[in-house]
């Protein structure tokens, strides 16, 4: 059975997106973080079975990595991608000239992804995706969490967990502290 593996970046008060009025620019607060762990991310990406997405993240990333090259772009492309919503308006996913390797679950969703830990026996990495993420652990799909926190509070924006209302326990699985921009990697297992 495949491990669902979060990916995260946060500020140290939870926040994902840009302050409020500029949420969608993370870029200004979370650039040196991400370049710090790059190689970390690459690896992570490289060796999963299978991407899990929500829609938003999903339209950010298929606007971008089929048109890129080099060892992110072919992790981003050539691994098999799941896009999970519960917008009944999207009915269509599109990854540029690697189109077979996309999928669109649009209905019973967890039920789908329960099938997908079945079918993959690796792990299948969930990029961003806050409201997905939060999905799959009020689901008990959830496996491990791997956040990279930055040395940032934003004071304002999107938290990550805002719709998690119930306790979840987690262990530690590692740690690692990125000297250049000063933010730390938490990979988390979920207690079940």
């Amino acid at each position: 059975m495949g491990k669902i593996i979060a990916n995260v970046s946060s500020t140290m008060d939870g926040i994902y997106t840009g302050p409020k009025g500029d949420e969608d620019n993370m870029v200004s607060w979370a650039m040196p973080g991400i370049i710090d762990s790059t190689d970390d991310g690459l690896t992570l990406f490289q060796k999963a079975d299978a991407i899990l997405m929500g829609r938003v993240t999903y339209e950010g990333f298929a606007g971008h990595w089929p048109f890129q090259e080099g060892e992110w772009a072919d992790a981003m492309n050539k691994t098999q991608k799941f896009v999970a919503t519960n917008n009944s308006d999207f009915t269509d996913v599109h990854w540029g000239n690697y189109d077979d390797t996309i999928t669109l679950l649009n209905s019973d969703v967890m039920s789908k992804i329960r099938e997908l830990k079945r079918e993959f026996k690796g792990n299948i990495i969930v990029p961003a995706s806050s409201g997905l993420v939060q999905s799959l652990i009020h689901a008990g799909l959830l496996d491990e969490l791997r956040i990279i926190i930055h040395p940032v509070i934003s004071g304002s924006g999107k938290r990550y967990f805002d719709n998690i209302d119930t306790r979840h326990d987690m262990k530690v699985i590692k740690n690692k502290l990125y000297e250049t921009s000063g933010s730390m990697l938490m990979w988390y297992e979920i207690v079940k």
